[in-house]
């Protein structure tokens, strides 16, 4: 990844880069290309988001791809793949929580990629780790929108790490949850060369600057990485409240306001 031209094409899209505090409250870059994605592709997505990836994509080093996991029907590919016709772009879904999602997907690749540049694979997104389709390329610039549980928020980093360019980039949506933050820090904490550069949160969920929040991570590399090794006590104890306990009792309040309606209703 080269980075400072990463931080360059951010600074001349949002002059207030440098302030999260102003930053969080942008409406949209400068540069307006990608307006009318949101318009034509259906996605959980801000114009700002959009731009962002674009910009890491077009910062790629010779050798480097992009990496997306969590696709939904493709808004973010689009944004990421407009004007930027070289790097190779490899994505995974499972759709594990929107029906008909994939067909959408499918179509927009088709109709707003070119021939190629996207190749998507319908897998979790372990197994899309494990099959690494991009070798020998390495990963430059890697967009994490999967599950957002500890468990989920974890390993997707701590699969991609072994995969990752000497200098890259880590973009992490939906960080406005508590699990995705301390599955990050504790990935920043635990791997050396992890360092966090932009933490970008939104009142709330759906929100129009960015969405329901988002992180990015510079890594550069210090060393080879076992990663299997990394979850260990920390991650257990913190899976077992975030994922065990918590999110378990988020689903059990949940089934029990579906039957309460259902109840009502009959």
């Amino acid at each position: 990844m080269r980075f400072d031209r990463f931080i360059q094409r951010c600074r001349a899209e949002w002059p207030e880069f440098g302030d999260s505090s102003r930053l969080e409250k942008s409406r949209h870059p400068a540069t307006r290309d990608l307006s009318g994605v949101l318009t034509r592709v259906s996605g959980m997505a801000t114009e700002n988001k959009l731009k962002l990836l674009n910009c890491a994509v077009a910062s790629l080093d010779a050798g480097e791809v992009y990496v997306e996991v969590g696709c939904y029907k493709g808004a973010s590919l689009v944004g990421a793949a407009a004007g930027n016709p070289e790097p190779r772009i490899y994505a995974c879904d499972n759709f594990s929580q929107f029906d008909g999602a994939a067909e959408a997907l499918g179509t927009v690749l088709a109709q707003f990629t070119r021939p190629g540049q996207v190749e998507f694979h319908d897998l979790d997104f372990r197994e899309f780790m494990a099959l690494a389709p991009w070798h020998p390329a390495k990963i430059g610039a890697y967009f994490y929108d999967g599950g957002h549980s500890f468990a989920d928020q974890y390993d997707g980093i701590r699969y991609a790490l072994p995969h990752l360019a000497d200098d890259s980039l880590i973009i992490i949506d939906d960080t406005n949850k508590r699990a995705a933050r301390s599955a990050d820090a504790l990935i920043a904490r635990q791997v050396p060369g992890f360092e966090l550069i932009l933490n970008l949160r939104t009142p709330k969920n759906h929100h129009p600057t960015w969405w329901n929040g988002i992180q990015v991570y510079r890594y550069r590399a210090q060393g080879p990485i076992d990663s299997a090794a990394l979850a260990g006590a920390s991650f257990t104890a913190r899976k077992l409240i975030y994922d065990d306990f918590f999110l378990n009792l988020k689903h059990r309040r949940r089934a029990l306001r579906a039957k309460l309606k259902h109840s009502f209703k009959h």
